[in-house]
């Protein structure tokens, strides 16, 4: 994969326009860091069973609910999840983050 060399999320908000719209930017090691938009959704329950995700809101705010409750990020907020517990997040409105996971 070739890194990006500069990206304007602000051009992605306006030309990408559905609910949810991901794009990594990069991959070290395995690990991706990935910019994502989010509006007015509800993932699914899920797990990740061998890495962690973490999340790092740019703007908006995004629930992350957990086995042990829900955890509401504003921007500039940073959290964890680690292997093996189950996870969604929810966003109403709209929210920038970036994520790290290792996912394909």
């Amino acid at each position: 994969m070739t890194p990006l060399q500069a990206l304007d999320t602000n051009e992605i908000k306006v030309s990408h326009p559905q609910p949810w719209f991901a794009q990594t930017l990069t991959s070290i090691d395995g690990v991706n860091l990935r910019y994502r938009v989010i509006r007015d959704t509800v993932a699914s329950f899920h797990v990740h069973d061998d890495s962690p995700e973490c999340f790092l809101v740019l703007s908006g705010e995004v629930v992350v609910d957990t086995e042990a409750g829900p955890v509401t990020l504003t921007p500039g907020m940073f959290y964890r999840v680690e292997p093996g517990m189950s996870h969604r997040s929810r966003v109403v409105g709209e929210a920038c983050l970036l994520v790290m996971d290792k996912m394909p």
